[in-house]
């Protein structure tokens, strides 16, 4: 890739909600491929922008790479035309990052996602050059993401700016959890999603070109929801943006119970068969469970 600035189409194509894909597994810690495809299925159905296939949200770190890859192309094949976009340097061995990538390339999404790998971001400079060089090595559009598994997560404002000005990475999802984090990057160009519930509508009023959030993963369309409803400047777009966050942060509060297990028992109350097994750790409590229920009667069947 040259270091061109991104073009419309691409500018277009990366904007706005991204739905987070959740990994289902068996009891026995396989991947559930039949629930998969109903999964995504029903995210498709409530048309979101984009599909983040491996990600956090997916337990991509617990993943082995033929199953990332797999995530992926399962989801391009069914998403008719959506974008999908997935992570690529996942791998411990970052000499194989720039081969993972490229298999990654080769699923037919839209656009690889680059995390800082562990220990890296102790020295910026040394973090934007690598990501300089997996940006030119790829044959499809970069975006970046602050994933906070891997430690230090955080890119460097500046660092950002200079690879979207000379690399053509396409944006980045912000993790800083701050007004003042997200809008360092804004000014710095490029798509930046915010993944943080409580700032979301004041991001997108400062120019946030999209959400990431975990809340997608299970309710999509109150995201969506927000978001729309977040661009229209008047009374009546205000009151139901505000409605929507205000659920979001209630139904973040409760996914933090025990995430990503609450966000599988949300997918299984919206008719999905999918079970609460994780390989990260998580499991459901019986209060998670309840808070979760109550949660979703709430809002959904009231």
């Amino acid at each position: 890739m040259n270091g061109s600035n991104l073009n419309p189409n691409e500018s277009s194509l990366f904007g706005a909600v991204f739905a987070l894909l959740l990994t289902p597994f068996t009891q026995t810690g396989a991947v559930d491929w039949n629930v998969y495809d109903r999964y995504v299925d029903w995210q498709l159905s409530l048309r979101p922008h984009g599909l983040f296939a491996s990600c956090g949200s997916s337990e991509m770190a617990f993943l082995t790479a033929d199953e990332r890859l797999e995530l992926t192309r399962r989801a391009v094949n069914r998403a008719a035309g959506t974008p999908v976009i997935a992570t690529a340097n996942v791998g411990a061995s970052i000499e194989e990052h720039e081969q993972e990538l490229l298999r990654m390339s080769e699923t037919g999404a839209a656009g690889v996602v680059l995390v800082a790998p562990p220990g890296l971001g102790t020295d910026q400079k040394q973090l934007g050059e690598y990501f300089a060089r997996m940006a030119e090595a790829s044959p499809i559009p970069v975006l970046l993401y602050e994933f906070p598994m891997f430690k230090p997560h955080f890119i460097d404002p500046a660092i950002y700016g200079q690879l979207v000005r000379q690399h053509r990475v396409a944006g980045i999802k912000d993790t800083t959890c701050t007004l003042d984090g997200i809008t360092a990057k804004i000014a710095q160009g490029g798509i930046v999603y915010q993944a943080n519930t409580a700032f979301m509508l004041e991001s997108i009023r400062q120019g946030a070109g999209g959400i990431m959030a975990i809340t997608s993963t299970a309710a999509a369309d109150i995201v969506l929801s927000l978001w729309n409803h977040a661009l229209v400047q008047n009374d009546a777009a205000r009151k139901a943006a505000a409605r929507a966050h205000q659920q979001l942060m209630f139904l973040d509060a409760v996914l933090g119970m025990g995430f990503t297990a609450t966000a599988k028992h949300l997918v299984s109350r919206h008719g999905i068969p999918m079970s609460t097994k994780t390989r990260s750790g998580a499991v459901l409590s019986a209060q998670a469970a309840k808070a979760m229920d109550i949660w979703y009667e709430a809002v959904y069947l009231t």
